[in-house]
């Protein structure tokens, strides 16, 4: 038998095998791999990583109070002072979902554990591979595609790395997905508009993680109107254009927005139903009362004061990123850096992306958007939604404090792009490019990999890891 007549044999069999079980074993051989590089050694370094320091320790008091407090300055968190917290509510600058699951992983393991501390942003990041793949299936209805986008994100270190690090953007991200896989299967399925309804939930939680889920409600909201209008447009009939275009906007508002918001505003329930929390006493202290409209007052001042923090945060960081450099990866965040007791081994953590990856997607952006402006596909419109929603509005808010791993939302859509880029150059017969850069991409995630695990390694090698002085 030759060469040819093997490989015919062996396609004739896989075209045997029933396509639902291709599916389960693609898909779960891609969640298998994201799951071990996300979950095995969860727990080390045993330090609070980077902004840890703040979010796992208001998690664990809101956990036991109801809302985040002050704690005693000398408290070492990570060295077992777990309950030196005081009764002070203390200044929060983002909403309570995202510390409510990272506390209720450290309620089931206990809080001295780093595992608990992190296990909910792993499951996150788990679930985000899950969702990259939904949806690159109804992007590109092929399931092997559909694995290849869940591959190319379980192993990019932007996605590893906020996996393993109790920070919100992890959380953000796996509403976001889930937000816009809601609003794909929305406009698929003619409806009543239930989906719309779950996307609305899922961008109310997003925003409950971090205000920057708003970009997201803004950007899927106009786009299931605009959608919408055009196949209303198209069918021309019924009531006049405007009439029936101004209905559907109206239609979509009120199945999308409200939901939001409702959820966004139950998110607080623990600030409202103590008295503790920051700002909780300021409407009574000014003559306002303590009853619902007092509540309510001091619920939009303490609105006012984080909004106030977060559009005025311009404070110099070492690590600090301007958005405009994000595609180039050019200032990626270095979160941990510690030697350990074995002389010239050090324990690195870095939230730098698989150059390979991020960089072959932001070329593929530009190429999907010259595409689009020549032919617009739906898919293509769709990927381009997700990045509007998840990077462009940063671009108008450079002034501020920002860092790189900000991008663990944009980076699905990135991928998004990049596959879409690899199938055109695989149907135009450039199959050998296509294969050389994803094992090129393999090869550069299986050395980048311990700095984004943590895992103790030689400092020389953890130093080869610096490609460019801005990378320090």
């Amino acid at each position: 038998m030759t060469v040819r007549d093997r490989v015919r044999s062996v396609r004739a069999r896989l075209n045997a095998v029933p396509p639902r079980r291709v599916t389960v074993v693609l898909y779960g051989l891609v969640l298998a791999i994201a799951a071990t590089i996300r979950l095995v050694n969860l727990q080390i370094p045993k330090a609070l990583v980077f902004d840890e320091l703040y979010y796992v320790r208001d998690a664990w008091t809101m956990w036991n109070l109801g809302y985040e407090a002050e704690w005693v300055p000398a408290a070492d968190f990570a060295a077992g002072s777990v309950n030196a917290f005081t009764r002070i509510g203390d200044f929060i600058a983002h909403p309570p979902l995202g510390k409510w699951l990272i506390g209720a992983g450290m309620a089931l393991f206990g809080p001295e554990n780093p595992f608990g501390w992190r296990i909910a942003t792993a499951l996150a990041g788990i679930i985000v591979v899950l969702l990259v793949m939904l949806i690159a299936r109804r992007l590109f209805n092929s399931t092997v595609t559909a694995a290849l986008a869940g591959f190319l994100v379980a192993i990019d270190g932007i996605a590893i790395t906020m996996s393993r690090t109790a920070l919100l953007d992890g959380i953000l991200a796996m509403f976001i997905l889930a937000a816009f896989l809601a609003i794909l299967r929305h406009l698929d399925t003619p409806g009543w508009g239930g989906w719309l309804i779950v996307a609305g939930v899922l961008v109310g939680a997003a925003t409950a993680v971090k205000w920057s889920g708003l970009y997201a409600m803004a950007a899927f909201g106009l786009w299931v109107v605009i959608v919408e209008t055009v196949r209303l447009r198209k069918a021309r009939r019924g009531k006049p254009f405007v009439v029936r275009s101004g209905l559907s906007a109206l239609k979509t508002f009120a199945l999308f927005v409200p939901v939001a918001v409702t959820v966004y505003l139950s998110s607080w329930a623990g600030w409202v139903f103590t008295s503790g929390g920051y700002s909780r006493g300021w409407a009574a202290n000014v003559g306002y009362g303590d009853g619902v409209y007092g509540i309510a007052r001091g619920l939009w001042k303490y609105h006012r004061d984080i909004y106030d923090y977060n559009i005025g945060l311009d404070s110099a960081h070492n690590y600090q990123a301007n958005p405009f450099t994000w595609l180039a990866l050019v200032r990626p965040t270095a979160f941990y850096y510690s030697a350990t007791d074995t002389e010239g081994v050090v324990q690195y953590v870095t939230s730098v992306a698989n150059p390979v990856v991020w960089w072959g997607g932001a070329a593929a952006l530009v190429f999907l958007i010259v595409r689009t402006v020549r032919t617009a596909t739906w898919q293509n419109v769709a990927i381009l939604v997700g990045v509007a929603a998840t990077y462009v509005p940063w671009l108008f808010l450079s002034h501020r404090t920002m860092f790189q791993f900000y991008t663990v939302t944009l980076e699905p859509f990135l991928v998004f792009a990049l596959v879409a880029a690899l199938v055109w150059l695989w149907k135009h017969r450039l199959r050998l490019f296509v294969v050389n850069f994803l094992i090129l991409a393999v090869l550069v995630s299986a050395f980048f990999l311990p700095v984004w695990m943590g895992i103790p390694i030689p400092e020389w090698f953890a130093v080869i890891h610096y490609w460019f002085p801005s990378w320090i």
